[in-house]
């Protein structure tokens, strides 16, 4: 009789252990959102507009980011396309290596290769050259005025990824 009670006790005791790491096994990994992300690499939140939700961080910083459709903002005086899918190398307070991103230089549109934020800065770079912004110009994400295949189709430049 007592072996059958002391059976019995580890069989539940067993069955409670596996229904416990099956629970946590099957419980949903709930990854931060886009603008959360951004808040952990110490990035602004408007660095990228508002129809960014979905990424892939890889291991050593290397990451992907998908935009619902190509965009095309207009932010302090300059006009900034994003491409559907932009890519790069992040870490705290930088982002470098930056693809799918450009902005708009009198009639062309160059390539921007990396952010970072020095105090209260952003400094973006467009190939060699560097420009700052006063960070407080970055408090919410701009919002698209046009998609990026809606302005090629217009007769502008493409701004389709060159990878």
């Amino acid at each position: 009789m007592v072996n059958m009670a002391a059976a019995t006790a580890a069989s539940t005791l067993l069955l409670l252990g596996y229904l416990a790491a099956s629970a946590s096994a099957a419980a949903p990994y709930d990854p931060p959102t886009v603008p959360e992300l951004m808040d952990r690499f110490g990035l602004p939140r408007a660095l990228l507009p508002d129809t960014a939700r979905r990424y892939l961080l890889h291991t050593g910083g290397k990451f992907e980011l998908f935009l619902d459709d190509g965009c095309v903002v207009d932010v302090g005086g300059y006009r900034v396309g994003y491409d559907i899918k932009i890519s790069g190398t992040v870490s705290p307070r930088k982002v470098a290596g930056l693809k799918g991103v450009r902005v708009r230089v009198l009639f062309a549109w160059v390539p921007v290769t990396g952010v970072e934020v020095r105090g209260g800065e952003v400094v973006v770079s467009v190939g060699p050259v560097k420009k700052s912004f006063p960070a407080v110009g970055f408090k919410s994400s701009p919002r698209c005025i046009a998609a990026a295949s809606a302005t090629a189709a217009a007769g502008d430049v493409s701004l389709a990824s060159a990878d």
